[in-house]
């Protein structure tokens, strides 16, 4: 039996390879991998690994469905409510839970609530580690190298 992360990660793929059959491998990188690191930070965190990686794997949507990044996190959380909703899969609660997540995801300087920061953390760390030779943008490397600190390695 398939559980809802699962068919969740369906509805995503059908629509990346739908809208974006050219440059599909991009996003399914990115958003599995951030999906992914959320799960270990929800876990090391103490908060529900599932509710996480929803969160991850949601977090661009709006990159996905409208092919910008303007204004991605705030019309991402519309966008990902409609998704959540429409699969009928997920509580309301644990609908704010992920749409607040993906509204807050790009403001990396500032604090918010536990998930909203498990998902800002899992896309610095995608962002990072996807391809470590690249710097580290200004505005991440904070977050990173707390992030670097918390998993005991030596900021670089």
């Amino acid at each position: 039996m398939r559980n809802r992360l699962e068919l969740l990660r369906d509805e995503v793929d059908r629509l990346i390879f739908e809208l974006h059959p050219e440059n599909c491998a991009y996003f399914i990188s990115h958003l599995y991998g951030v999906q992914r690191f959320c799960c270990l930070l929800a876990l090391r965190r103490g908060l529900d690994a599932d509710i996480a990686a929803a969160c991850g794997l949601l977090h661009d949507i709006y990159q996905v469905t409208a092919g910008t990044i303007e204004e991605h996190a705030l019309k991402g959380a519309v966008v990902a409510e409609e998704i959540l909703r429409a699969t009928a899969l997920y509580s309301d609660d644990e609908i704010s839970i992920i749409t607040a997540a993906i509204s807050n995801h790009s403001k990396k300087k500032k604090v918010h609530e536990p998930y909203d920061e498990v998902l800002k953390d899992g896309d610095v760390l995608d962002h990072c580690l996807c391809n470590p030779g690249f710097p580290v943008i200004e505005k991440e490397a904070a977050r990173y190298e707390k992030l670097l600190i918390e998993f005991g390695c030596s900021f670089v």
